[in-house]
């Protein structure tokens, strides 16, 4: 009985590190009230011309409902990106609570954000650019720039402004090389990342080169309720060549929202304080059964998580082990 209670330990251990890695990223949510926004489905990110959207920012792993509080010193700021290519300034306001929610087996997490209002009287694609900028225990600097879609009315212009910006706020963007304007569950969307890659060396205290290939972490968002309920959501690992083009797809196999993270970061670094992420919505299809496994093409270069090969491998190690104490 111990050695089936010792064999089943290190198989779970195996399990657990053949897992991908999970970085608290930058994302905003759009909804009616804070409460609202942790439930935002794909359908809250589409609005009508004259809406007011209001948006909520959090910091968060997303396919795990695990909430960082954000400090006042982490200097956040946001701009809107209207349909014309316009760019303005947005206020943000820290919000004065927390909110704590249970997460499951006992597990709680609490959770702070930042909320602002966007006036959407064109029509088209905006994109809300979020920074935030710190120290980390004031030793390491800290960057990470999330870009969140919203799309009002029935036109797609504008879609393209992320590859027409020359801001100097955006030192590396991440966004699709498509419109994807009513993209549906069970879809390949293609990305590519534009701006000086060095950003990402900024991670290590060495100033080490950018990983090659570049991590691209890819999450489903659940919330805090659908994570006691269900566990966690979907999430991946693909690559990019950082010194070449850098460009990946990726299935979205679920409605919901999805998040895309470029991050510096492998088993060395264990940081995820320099990232370029991308937030999007993507609707139910008619084939949509609420599963799917985030999964990347073929030819993607992926590092494959708790996949068929790392099973495979754990079940042929703990067999050995057993087989060796027999």
């Amino acid at each position: 009985m111990k050695k089936i209670f010792a064999l089943t330990f290190v198989l779970l251990f195996m399990l657990a590190m053949v897992m991908p890695a999970a970085a608290h990223s930058v994302i905003v949510l759009p909804g009616a009230n804070q409460a609202a926004s942790i439930n935002a489905t794909a359908d809250n990110f589409y609005f009508d011309v004259g809406d007011t959207a209001n948006l909520f920012l959090y910091i968060i792993h997303p396919a795990e409902a695990n909430f960082a509080e954000i400090a006042d010193t982490f200097n956040m700021s946001q701009q809107v990106i209207y349909p014309n290519g316009s760019v303005a300034s947005v206020t943000l306001t820290r919000s004065t609570s927390n909110v704590t929610y249970e997460i499951g087996d006992g597990e709680e997490v609490t959770a702070n954000w930042y909320t602002s209002n966007v006036t959407l009287d064109q029509e088209g694609v905006y994109y809300i650019n979020s920074i935030q900028k710190a120290y980390d225990n004031g030793t390491q600097t800290r960057e990470r720039q999330s870009i969140t879609v919203l799309y009002v009315g029935n036109s797609s212009t504008g879609w393209d402004n992320l590859q027409k910006t020359n801001n100097a706020d955006y030192s590396v963007v991440l966004y699709p090389v498509t419109d994807t304007r009513n993209i549906k569950a069970g879809t390949s969307v293609n990305f590519t990342l534009s701006g000086n890659m060095s950003f990402f060396a900024q991670e290590v205290d060495n100033e080490s080169d950018v990983l090659d290939p570049l991590p691209i972490e890819i999450a489903e968002y659940v919330n805090p309720y659908e994570m006691k309920a269900n566990g966690e959501g979907i999430h991946s690992v693909t690559t990019v060549k950082s010194n070449a083009d850098p460009t990946f797809s990726a299935t979205v196999s679920k409605a919901g929202v999805w998040t895309f993270m470029g991050l510096n970061e492998n088993e060395d670094v264990g940081g995820d304080n320099y990232q370029a992420v991308y937030v999007m919505p993507v609707l139910a299809s008619n084939a949509d059964n609420g599963s799917g496994d985030g999964g990347e093409d073929e030819d993607s270069g992926s590092i494959p998580g708790v996949g068929v090969i790392g099973i495979i491998a754990c079940i042929g190690i703990a067999g050995a082990l057993y087989m060796r104490r027999k």
